[in-house]
């Protein structure tokens, strides 16, 4: 059952702010259930993950071949100043789509297969020299595993979400009683000493709980052998080729060049690489 969050306004009104939590017994604090979940968590975040993959701007309308089969899909976003809207393909090149809807952006735009062969290239070079101290091999370790247990994943984030309410709620109890001095009277320390003990249980409990969920171990050395991944580079779908550069990069931005002038690449194209 969920519990909305509110907060206490100039006026001395209540509005909500969005946050949901929970509802939780007023003498445990546990979370009251009520019936079973149709899918599991697991299931839930794959059913997210797919349906993100087919959201695209101006939903409802019909797609072209080029633009579903487009290699950065779904990662590219125009760089003019005050846009950073997404970009797609539309013929032979990536184009923003703020300035096709006719919103207040000159519009960057760039030949596809220049972009495409540009961060391939930045991509399988980055990957094949990293160092294992580089925080970007942390960051594609955690998504290659992530994506091969994402039930495991999403219960490890849901405890270390629970038992941050559980500390925050221990931290506001305390704060009760020795900042705020709510509790008086020996029953009234004595329900402070229930409470804080039912917390305290509670969190021991979660991280317990979290514990026993054992990463499982993922061979991620073929993302990082660069003659290896070059030749399956060449053999897989662009879907796939999306796949693993989102373990890698967060966004590609295309800034706004000039007209009959040849692309840089380098001068044009940003990759934020995963952080």
């Amino acid at each position: 059952m969920p519990e909305t969050e509110t907060v206490e306004t100039g006026g001395g009104e209540r509005k909500y702010t969005g946050r949901v939590f929970p509802y939780r017994d007023p003498q445990t604090l546990g979370p009251i259930e009520v019936g079973e979940g149709i899918i599991t968590v697991g299931e839930r975040e794959q059913i997210i993950r797919t349906l993100e993959s087919r959201t695209f701007p101006q939903a409802g309308k019909r797609r072209s071949g080029a633009e579903g089969a487009a290699l950065l899909t779904g990662l590219i976003y125009c760089a003019v100043p005050g846009c950073g809207r997404r970009m797609h393909r539309v013929g032979g090149s990536y184009q923003c789509m703020a300035r096709r809807a006719g919103n207040q952006c000159i519009g960057a735009s760039a030949p596809a297969e220049t972009v495409d062969n540009y961060v391939t290239e930045q991509f399988l070079t980055k990957l094949s020299t990293l160092e294992p101290d580089d925080p970007l091999l942390a960051v594609i370790v955690e998504r290659r595993l992530r994506r091969a247990a994402p039930e495991v994943f999403a219960k490890r984030d849901a405890l270390t979400a629970e038992i941050r309410v559980v500390e925050a709620r221990t931290a506001d109890l305390e704060d009760a009683r020795y900042v705020r001095g709510e509790f008086h009277g020996l029953a009234a320390v004595d329900r402070y000493n229930r409470l804080s003990e039912r917390l305290r249980e509670r969190a021991e409990g979660l991280r317990t709980d979290l514990h026993k969920l054992r990463v499982p171990s993922v061979d991620v050395s073929p993302v990082f052998d660069g003659p290896t991944l070059r030749k399956e580079w060449a053999n897989v779908t662009n879907e796939d080729r999306r796949s693993r550069l989102s373990l890698a990069i967060d966004q590609v931005y295309v800034a706004k060049g000039r007209r009959g002038r040849r692309i840089i690449a380098d001068q044009r194209i940003e990759i934020h690489w995963a952080k």
